[in-house]
């Protein structure tokens, strides 16, 4: 992307009727060879709640950077917790 461009562009979550056994990494993979941030969203279910997190940039260390997002959303549940991947 161009310095100068400015654009955004969402990636809703997958994974949320049927259980999936891991997180997708698709979203990562777009932001980090795009040289973008992440804005870190969440929508919590259970208490009726939405709102944007931090911004994150990817390292390139994904397993090191999956860890900080995964820990961002443990506190919020979706409409199907047990369905979430690990």
């Amino acid at each position: 992307m161009r310095p100068t461009a400015r654009c955004s562009w969402w990636c809703p979550p997958e994974g949320t009727r049927s259980k999936v056994r891991y997180w997708k990494t698709g979203f990562y993979h777009i932001a980090h060879g795009a040289g973008v941030p992440i804005v870190l969203s969440y929508m919590d279910y259970s208490r009726k709640v939405s709102g944007l997190g931090p911004v994150f940039h990817p390292t390139g260390d994904i397993e090191r950077d999956m860890a900080t997002i995964k820990a961002f959303y443990a506190p919020f549940k979706g409409k199907n917790p047990d369905q979430s991947g690990q």
